[in-house]
């Protein structure tokens, strides 16, 4: 394995046999209670047909030393069954791993903690489980304490601890005990919102400023997005995806609006009693000229078609739009009335239109949602309007594009020295 890789999969499989009963267990009440089905089967000990479920099909991915790795999918797709497998827990059925390091891993509540052991005795045991001199822990211990939390029950043995209390300790043990390798499923979900924030920073710190190599499975794609180099989607056990983390994320949620994206003003999620509908969206050049992905850092404009219900004029109108990841995350919304407008006299039927003298948002794909007021009054509210796409620009004028992974934004300013 080449040096700079902390991390290679080649051809990975598990398979599981399920829908089977283990014949040395089958007892006389099990033979008596199976009478009618023995009778019918030929008696047959129990022993039911065996079922093959592939958790894992032919995975093979690297991954180099100081890098992050996001794993998404759906439930069931195969993402705890791999880390299980990167943490020597669960062996593979086909296929090879060679990891380059020590390795930590926190992979459900209590993982690696004796419960009869105090909460102090299991940082140790941790640590020199890790290979570390007990030196090396004694200098990281109060870090450990604060950051989790617990320092009143420290002393107290871990099975007397709340899940929460748990997965705080557990977490701070694998993150200040400088593993060289680093797995973590699902961890910075559990816990409140406080100590979510505090993991997230902590997990940046370790692996942006001290190099450490992680592997994280989460359903929470903007921390996927904001803490990982790279991603893989699974699904059904094989790997659909695999690349730079937007384009995943991208790829994973686009399924769940492909089949809405042609009605979605149409859908039933529209709220509102009209009479005033947006009916139509698009992007126009500064041209007029519709175009289907704009560019950052260049003008275009939103275009809204809008109809009333009732053929008749409206007054008093305010129009707005937000735009959104396709994880949902709320980006920016503006309306007539942010620039103190209102259109006092609204036709029936025409047009709104937004204009962007240098769009702003990074390569990717985004929702925009819609919303029309008369008065004071919600009038429609389409959540899920429409999709649409950026490519990467000139944002900043230097000829070459600038390529950032972590925001969505691009900012409009200048350094002065």
């Amino acid at each position: 394995m080449n040096k700079d890789i902390a991390i290679e999969v080649k051809n990975l499989s598990k398979k599981y046999k399920i829908g089977i009963s283990n014949p040395s267990y089958y007892t006389l009440r099990d033979l008596i209670s199976d009478i009618p089905k023995a009778i019918k089967d030929g008696f047959k000990k129990g022993v039911k047909k065996e079922e093959i479920f592939w958790a894992l099909n032919d995975i093979s991915f690297s991954l180099k030393k100081g890098e992050v790795l996001g794993i998404i999918g759906k439930n069931g797709a195969g993402k705890s069954t791999l880390l299980k497998i990167l943490a020597r827990i669960v062996p593979p059925t086909h296929g090879s791993i060679e990891i380059s390091g020590k390795v930590s891993s926190m992979l459900e509540v209590g993982t690696g903690f004796n419960p009869e052991l105090t909460g102090r005795e299991n940082i140790y045991l941790n640590g020199a489980i890790l290979g570390m001199k007990k030196a090396q822990i004694d200098k990281n211990l109060n870090k450990i304490i604060d950051f989790s939390g617990v320092r009143k029950f420290i002393d107290t043995p871990v099975k007397r601890y709340s899940s929460g209390m748990q997965v705080r300790l557990a977490f701070s043990v694998a993150a200040h005990l400088k593993p060289q390798i680093l797995l973590l499923d699902e961890v910075l979900s559990v816990g409140d919102m406080a100590f979510q924030r505090k993991s997230l920073a902590k997990m940046y710190s370790i692996t942006k400023n001290e190099g450490t190599t992680a592997v994280f499975v989460s359903h929470d794609l903007n921390s996927v997005d904001m803490l990982c180099d790279k991603a893989i989607l699974l699904d059904d056990g094989k790997i659909v995806s695999f690349g730079k983390t937007r384009k995943v994320i991208s790829d994973y949620v686009k399924d769940f609006y492909e089949s809405r994206k042609k009605v979605k003003l149409n859908t039933s999620r529209r709220s509102g009693p009209g009479p005033l509908r947006i009916i139509k969206f698009w992007i126009e050049n500064m041209k007029g000229q519709k175009i289907v992905t704009p560019f950052n850092g260049k003008p275009c404009k939103f275009v809204f078609e809008y109809k009333s219900t009732d053929n008749l004029p409206q007054k008093d109108v305010d129009f707005g739009f937000s735009v959104h990841t396709l994880t949902r995350q709320a980006l920016f919304l503006h309306y007539f009335s942010f620039t103190n407008q209102v259109m006092e006299k609204c036709p029936a039927a025409g047009r709104f239109y937004f204009q962007f003298d240098k769009l702003p948002l990074a390569q990717g794909s985004y929702i925009i949602a819609t919303r029309i007021l008369i008065g004071d009054k919600e009038v429609d509210y389409v959540p899920d309007a429409s999709e649409f796409s950026v490519d990467e620009g000139d944002f900043y004028k230097t000829g070459l594009p600038v390529r950032q992974k972590h925001s969505p934004f691009y900012v409009d300013g200048h350094w002065l020295f």
